[in-house]
């Protein structure tokens, strides 16, 4: 029992901000949405329950208690992504070539 147990009142800001990067290490997209909760987005809706146990299983060795999500891409998701592909293809055009 040398582990305190927090209510989800005490899970403090900083908590959720470091949950966020170590989740962005391990490879997801994250956001905090208007409720300030770490939200998980899945490449597909197909892994959403393969990811939910591995982001628990990452959530447990951090000892993290408060909440968190996780969704499926919108499709205002994908027109993000293609546009910022879109926006790197250009990027790439514009710079000349080195040599």
């Amino acid at each position: 029992m040398g582990r305190e147990d927090k209510t989800p009142a005490e899970i403090r800001t900083t908590d959720k901000l470091k949950i966020q990067k170590i989740l962005g290490e391990a490879g997801y997209v994250v956001e905090m949405g208007n409720s300030s909760v770490p939200t998980v987005v899945c490449k597909r809706r197909e892994d959403m329950s393969k990811d939910l146990a591995a982001i628990r299983k990452i959530l447990k060795e951090q000892r993290y208690e408060g909440s968190f999500g996780v969704r499926a891409p919108r499709k205002t998701d994908e027109m993000i992504t293609s546009e910022e592909t879109d926006n790197s293809e250009v990027m790439d055009e514009m710079i000349p070539a080195a040599g």
